[in-house]
């Protein structure tokens, strides 16, 4: 058996060919829109076998990631596209690729490892579920005619309308809601970065993956000019949704999905954020549908309008597996987010030297001018839960830690619903 990196473009359709034989047609024609041209690809990342006769009898590739912890965007890599065909399985192809992908992780300095994939065969290596998806048997929704009430509140005679105004934080100023430009790009990044620092999208995105996902959901029929809208105040973008218009993006429930959904939104004003659901609202008139599927985080600005107007949430969702690939390089990206968490706690200003260990692997690091040592071991498998917030310091055994630590390590790691965005698995 020899495995080799692809011939690129050389194999181009020996790829698609690949895939189309071992996931079908509508993967394959899926697939082939982004393999080759998402930002950082490489070919070293992609790995086959040849079979008996010369044709690529397994793959699997490594899509390059930022995760992003907090404040800190670190460097990991998703295995994906993993295939042998029919007439090479139980060789062992599938488990031989896996372990090279994880040694090319290593000559890459990833950190962590990401895999959208079937239960029980990724653990073996490592990977759990430490985060979640927008992609259940169930999803939030709002009845359209529900949403049309965005927007339309009579604070001068309804006292509950104005009650329920005051409880969302809105102020009554002026907002525009308009389409998406390319210039609002910056302001647009960082209202999801924010969003992404609370645990809410787990993938990070620079500027470059920002343009090439808009480019790629556009060639792919998911995403239309009218289905991005920004919300202007005082001449700043403050808020942004996310639609997709004309289809499912909820695989899972079959026709009981919404044809109409939003897959993201950003930004903490309450003004903007009503006007926006307000405008999602007419658009979802238009194009009659009865109802919005919602995949916004149940924590959200949006969410909490959406609620506000009789929405439904449903708190159930998909999980993703994780693999802690690198301790001592995490650790070190994370020492700025630890510091932000501790500076903005009952404990700031008394720092300590935090000491993290797996069965593996250990790593530490000083936070502030404190001395004290605060000890952590756990399985690696935990501590991945424990740095995305799956978990909290309480879901961890008592013997992973000293109890007297047990109130830093929640200011540390807190426990969040971490989840993946849609628009990052359309």
């Amino acid at each position: 058996m020899e495995i080799r990196n692809i011939r690129w473009p050389a194999e181009q359709e020996a790829i698609a060919e690949h895939i189309r034989l071992v996931h079908g047609p509508g993967d394959s024609d899926l697939l082939m829109h982004w393999y080759g041209h998402y930002p950082g690809f490489d070919p070293r990342d992609c790995f086959v076998i040849e079979g008996d006769r010369g044709e690529i009898a397994a793959h699997t590739m490594l899509i390059p990631r930022l995760i992003q912890i907090g404040e800190a965007k670190v460097p990991s890599s998703e295995i994906g596209v993993v295939g042998t065909l029919e007439t090479y399985r139980g060789r062992g192809y599938a488990h031989a690729l896996i372990e090279r992908a994880l040694e090319r992780m290593t000559e890459r300095g990833d950190v962590l490892g990401l895999i959208l994939g079937i239960p029980n065969f990724y653990e073996q290596w490592g990977y759990e579920y430490a985060v979640g998806l927008y992609l259940t048997s169930y999803e939030s929704e709002i009845e359209t005619e529900r949403a049309l009430t965005a927007g339309k509140w009579d604070l001068v005679r309804h006292s509950q309308q104005r009650r329920t105004a005051a409880y969302l934080g809105m102020r009554g100023r002026e907002v525009v809601v308009r389409p998406f430009y390319n210039g609002d790009l910056e302001a647009v990044a960082a209202l999801y970065d924010v969003e992404a620092a609370r645990g809410h999208y787990l993938i990070g995105r620079d500027h470059k993956a920002w343009a090439w996902q808009l480019t790629y959901l556009a060639d792919v029929g998911r995403y239309e000019p009218d289905d991005f809208l920004v919300a202007e105040a005082e001449g700043n973008v403050v808020g942004y949704v996310r639609m997709v218009s004309r289809g499912q993006v909820n695989w899972f429930t079959g026709n009981e999905a919404a044809n109409f959904s939003i897959i993201e939104s950003a930004g903490d004003d309450a003004d903007a954020t009503e006007a926006l659901l307000a405008a999602v609202a007419q658009f979802a008139r238009d194009f009659d549908a009865p109802r919005i599927g919602v995949h916004v985080h149940p924590e959200s600005q949006m969410m909490r309008h959406i609620l506000a107007h009789g929405g439904t949430r449903r708190d159930f969702t998909g999980a993703a597996f994780l693999r802690l690939h690198d301790l001592p390089g995490l650790m070190n990206l994370l020492g700025p987010t630890l510091e932000i968490r501790l500076e903005g706690s009952s404990f700031a200003g008394r720092g300590c030297q935090l000491y993290i260990a797996s069965e593996n692997a250990e790593a530490s690091v000083l936070l502030g001018e404190g001395r004290d040592e605060v000890a952590l071991e756990a399985p690696a498998v935990d501590l991945v839960r424990l740095f995305t917030g799956w978990f909290g310091i309480d879901d961890l055994s008592s013997d992973c830690y000293d109890k007297r630590h047990r109130a830093l390590l929640r200011v540390l790691f807190p426990k969040r619903e971490p989840r993946i965005g849609m628009a990052d698995i359309l």
